[in-house]
């Protein structure tokens, strides 16, 4: 951090940036880890579909609710915070599909849907890439497509593992299999 921006200051949970070269006024950088905003599980969404039952099967929320796992609230408060008070917001996360749903989950969730936003999309942590990334932002409504995609396949995961996997547990014992399996369009093939 001291080689690439001009006075660095850490605070918790994010750092305080003054370096004119690459913002105009007062910067702060912030993180999370993981996923700060994630699907909920399917019992948040009708007390029947706590326990699993063939009857409830399959599970199709009329919409899709995100949350806060409790261990990731105190950074997301603090990004929460930042967000709402930024004039603009710079997506600095992984130049994919996934690093976008991450940033664009979190400033959904913080209720900043409406900031403008720019995006750095480099390839390389080196240094002089990471600057000239910061020299050439590029419009955040550029990468909204990949936003729209990458929850499409978020939800779709979901929906594949929240009813497979009740599914296979429940049917398998009828054949003298009696374990839980945890299935999904990622993992299943993994395992496998």
């Amino acid at each position: 951090m001291q080689m690439l921006f001009k006075a660095p200051v850490k605070k918790d949970g994010y750092i305080e940036v003054n370096d004119r070269r690459y913002f105009n006024d007062k910067a702060v950088i912030t993180w999370g880890f993981d996923h700060l905003v994630s699907l909920v599980m399917h019992g948040a969404y009708k007390k029947e579909w706590e326990r699993w039952s063939l009857k409830h099967l399959p599970i199709l929320p009329d919409h899709y609710k995100f949350e806060v796992p409790k261990d990731k609230k105190k950074q997301f408060q603090i990004v929460k915070g930042l967000i709402q008070t930024a004039s603009e917001i710079v997506i600095a996360t992984d130049a994919d599909r996934e690093g976008e749903n991450i940033a664009r989950s979190i400033i959904r969730k913080a209720g900043a849907e409406n900031k403008p936003t720019k995006r750095l999309w480099i390839n390389s942590l080196e240094v002089d890439e990471i600057q000239k990334g910061f020299e050439n932002l590029h419009s955040g409504s550029k990468y909204l497509p990949i936003y729209g995609e990458a929850q499409a396949r978020q939800i779709g995961d979901w929906l594949v593992g929240m009813n497979a996997s009740p599914l296979y547990s429940l049917l398998l014992p009828k054949k003298g299999i009696r374990e839980t399996f945890s299935l999904g369009r990622v993992q299943t093939p993994t395992l496998y």
